[in-house]
């Protein structure tokens, strides 16, 4: 029943991603049509709880607002009808509401949020952000804040530190070993026959990988260098014709060989040596990988097995896997077989090398063969992150590329800077800039004042230049908004928002780093490290 009900998610990050994701619990502060949207999204990919923490009651314009709300709930708190609403998407999730300021802030409050696997904040100010982000990241329990004001949308994301089992790179190059292939490939390349010595109808059908090694030996007999490799242009040529010479071989003008193109097609992803990804080696240097460590994250034992598997071999555990490719049947399976039998025999040898850690660093049976193996599969594409907590944030690069801007176009770097803007507007007036009755032409020109104040805490020389670039048409649209919340931009925001929770709990794929804005006037996003 479970493959029926989350098979396209299955796909995306797997059982274990999955797994992950049903034991996340999920504190969303606030109950709008934002905060409604990201539950949504999360309840639907499985999570095992949620609590929504507000004491709003539901008025007029949450009607207008939020599809999760009726007429007959009017004076209703709103975070027990949304509560009621959500539960109906999926019976299996707990969904629990606490009626309480969403700007309660006290310690006794703030220390509840610990116990959650992901805080999200909607709709919240800076300030009160800020404060949670105290409590939160020195406890490393990710924090997030989401906002709609208007047709413009905000995601802050913010982790102390953050490890990735899988980044899921499409762009990854495949683990071909083709510069120090292991025994068993050796050996079936050694037994296998010359290219010359094939029919051409064999010829046609030999896996363009047999086609590299066999072109390699050549190309080392060439220039008598039995460990030659190309890693140039002009050097992948040269290999390159080692290869046509085969295909002249056969002198068949009418014959089609789609494994010849192919190679040539993948000689520059494919025909490379075998290496480390940076970020890998840095990962693997940290001195929680040491033999003197007693981390006993689940991440960290694995990742100082892997560091000892190196020590031994200089390579990562084989990924395993081969790219789909032009050829008969039994070549194909044969070569497939051997590179999974030799990433099994790999990450067995992590997987023994884990249980010393384990025992080393007195922890019981954490990591299981198969958590070992899925590992070892991605080894190359572990990753560890390291954020900062809210409130920390720089606007230089916002500032300056402001006033780098050649046209009067209102950029998302601008709207960044008003939103901000707002949030200070806020912290001194207790509303938001077009509220309270108040005309949106006096708010204007004091949201005006309070950009001035951050561009002139920036650091940038041209902060004259910065503010002159800031159409008052772009300020009077603020205001304009009133923080109003559309459904519309509320959905898509909240959908992101919900696409960052699920990265943070399943520990895969990339977060934001660190925050991302959406321009509903443009449909542009762009992602600020802040």
């Amino acid at each position: 029943m479970k493959d029926v009900l989350y098979d396209r998610q299955l796909r995306l990050w797997g059982e274990e991603g999955q797994s992950s994701i049903e034991a996340s619990s999920v504190c969303v502060i606030g109950s709008s049509a934002l905060a409604s949207e990201i539950l949504k999204s999360l309840i639907l990919a499985g999570i095992k709880s949620f609590c929504i923490i507000d004491d709003a009651v539901v008025t007029m314009p949450d009607l207008g607002q939020n599809f999760f709300i009726q007429r007959s709930e009017l004076g209703k708190h709103r975070a027990e009808v949304v509560t009621h609403y959500l539960k109906e998407l999926r019976d299996s999730v707990i969904g629990e509401y606490i009626i309480q300021s969403p700007y309660d802030v006290r310690d006794e409050v703030l220390d509840k949020l610990l116990n959650f696997s992901v805080v999200v904040t909607t709709n919240v100010s800076d300030q009160t952000a800020m404060k949670i982000s105290s409590r939160l990241f020195p406890a490393n329990v990710p924090f997030i804040t989401a906002r709609v004001y208007g047709l413009l949308g905000y995601i802050r994301v913010s982790a102390n530190e953050h490890t990735i089992a899988n980044n899921h790179n499409e762009h990854l190059k495949p683990d071909l070993r083709l510069d120090m292939p292991f025994e068993t490939l050796a050996k079936f390349i050694a037994d296998s026959p010359a290219i010359t010595d094939l029919t051409i109808e064999d010829a046609r059908h030999t896996p363009y990988l047999i086609l590299y090694f066999k072109a390699l030996q050549d190309y080392r007999l060439a220039l008598k260098d039995p460990n030659a490799f190309p890693s140039n242009s002009k050097e992948r040529n040269a290999f390159l014709s080692t290869m046509n010479d085969y295909r002249n071989f056969f002198n068949s003008e009418k014959t089609i060989f789609d494994n010849f193109n192919e190679a040539k097609a993948a000689v520059y992803r494919c025909l490379t040596r075998t290496t480390i990804p940076i970020e890998v080696q840095e990962i693997l240097s940290n001195s929680r990988c040491n033999r003197e460590s007693k981390c006993q994250e689940p991440f960290w034992i694995i990742c100082t097995a892997l560091r000892r598997f190196v020590e031994r071999h200089f390579v990562l555990p084989l990924a395993g896997g081969i790219p789909d490719m032009t050829s008969d049947s039994v070549r194909y399976t044969k070569l497939a077989a051997l590179y999974h039998e030799q990433a099994i025999i790999d990450a067995n040898e992590v997987f023994e090398l884990t249980k010393e850690v384990e025992s080393e660093r007195d922890v019981g049976d954490l990591i299981s063969s198969q958590q070992c193996y899925n590992f070892c599969k991605n080894a190359a594409k572990i990753r560890f992150m390291q954020g900062t907590p809210i409130g920390q944030e720089n606007l230089n690069d916002i500032v300056r590329s402001i006033a780098a801007a050649d046209n009067d176009e209102v950029s998302l770097s601008m709207w960044l800077l008003l939103l901000k803007a707002s949030d200070l507007f806020y912290h001194q007036k207790m509303r938001y800039p077009g509220t309270n009755g108040v005309p949106w032409t006096i708010d204007a020109f004091d949201l005006k004042q309070r950009i001035k104040v951050l561009i002139n805490e920036s650091e940038i020389s041209e902060k004259d230049r910065a503010f002159n670039k800031i159409p008052s048409s772009a300020i009077d649209e603020i205001c304009r908004y009133g923080a109003s919340e559309p459904h519309v931009v509320a959905s898509l925001v909240g959908g992101i928002a919900a696409q960052e929770v699920i990265k943070l709990a399943t520990n895969q794929y990339v977060p934001v780093s660190n925050a991302i804005l959406f321009d509903g006037h443009t449909q542009q996003t762009h992602t600020f490290e802040l």
